[in-house]
C-alpha cells in the first residue's frame, strides 16, 4: 500500500491527476513556472480547495483543515515570525500542538541541534544569514514530527554552494527519520540530490515519472537520528 495517494486531484489549475508515494519516498516535481507544482502541494497540505482525495498511511486527509494533517509544509517564503526568536517560532506550534512548556522546551533544543542551528536559538530571523533562515525554517517544520514533508523550492534563494550543503544535510535528515516527502524544484540538480524519482508537471498535469540516475538511496548512507 503506498503511503501517500492522490485520487483524482483537481481545481481550476489541476488535474484531474493521480500519484503515489512508497512509505520513505521522495518525489521531486519538475515543470515550467505556472505548471501547477506549487497548487499540487497546497492541496495536498490543505490549504486550497480542491475535487479528488488525499490518502496518507491509510487515512483520508480531504477535508480536513492543515492543523490536522500530520504534514509539515515549508514554503519558498518559509513565513518565519519576524518578532520572534528562532527557538520561538519553533515553540509557538508546539505549543497550539498541545505540548506543555518542558515538553516544548525539550523538543526545541532537540530539533535545533537536530538542524546545526541551536547556536542562533536567540536570534531573531532578521539577525541570520540566507543558509541560516532556511535551517530555522526547516527546524520548525520538523520540530512537529511530521511523517510527510511538503518542500516548495526550499532553497531557491541560495547560492549554488550553500544550497548543495543544504541538499545532503536534508537528504540524510529525512532519510534518518524515515519521511515521506514530495519536493518542488526547477533544478535538476536539486532533484537528484532530494528525491528517488521525478514527476513531470505541465499545465496542470502529470507527464511523465522519470528514476532518478545517481539514486540517493544508492550513492549516500542514511543516518539515524
Amino acid at each position: 500500500m503506498p503511503a501517500l495517494r492522490l485520487e483524482r486531484i483537481g481545481n481550476a489549475v489541476l488535474g484531474p491527476l493521480d500519484l503515489e508515494l512508497a512509505a520513505g519516498e521522495a518525489v521531486a516535481l519538475l515543470g515550467p513556472s505556472g505548471a501547477g507544482k506549487s497548487t499540487l502541494l497546497k492541496i495536498v497540505a490543505g490549504l486550497l480547495p480542491h475535487r479528488g482525495r488525499v490518502i496518507f498511511e491509510g487515512r483520508d486527509l480531504t477535508g480536513l483543515p492543515p492543523h490536522r494533517r500530520g504534514i509539515g509544509y515549508m514554503s519558498q517564503d518559509l513565513h518565519l515570525f519576524p518578532h520572534l526568536s528562532v527557538a520561538g517560532n519553533l515553540a509557538l506550534p508546539l505549543f497550539f500542538a498541545g505540548l506543555d512548556r518542558q515538553a516544548r522546551a525539550r523538543r526545541v533544543a532537540d530539533t535545533l541541534a537536530l538542524c546545526a542551528i541551536a547556536h542562533r536559538a536567540t536570534r531573531r530571523p532578521a539577525q541570520l544569514s540566507g543558509g541560516e533562515r532556511q535551517r530555522a525554517a526547516l527546524a520548525r517544520v520538523l520540530s512537529l514530527r511530521p511523517r510527510l514533508l511538503l518542500l516548495d523550492e526550499p532553497f531557491a534563494n541560495l547560492d549554488r554552494d550553500t544550497r548543495a550543503g543544504l541538499w545532503t544535510e536534508l537528504d540524510a535528515l529525512r532519510r534518518g527519520r524515515g519521511m515521506t516527502a514530495l519536493i518542488v524544484t526547477h533544478d535538476p540538480s536539486e532533484a537528484r540530490a532530494l528525491a528517488d524519482r521525478s514527476v513531470a508537471i505541465d499545465a496542470g498535469r502529470l507527464n511523465e515519472r522519470t528514476p532518478l540516475p545517481c539514486s540517493p538511496s544508492t550513492t549516500r548512507p542514511s543516518l539515524a537520528f
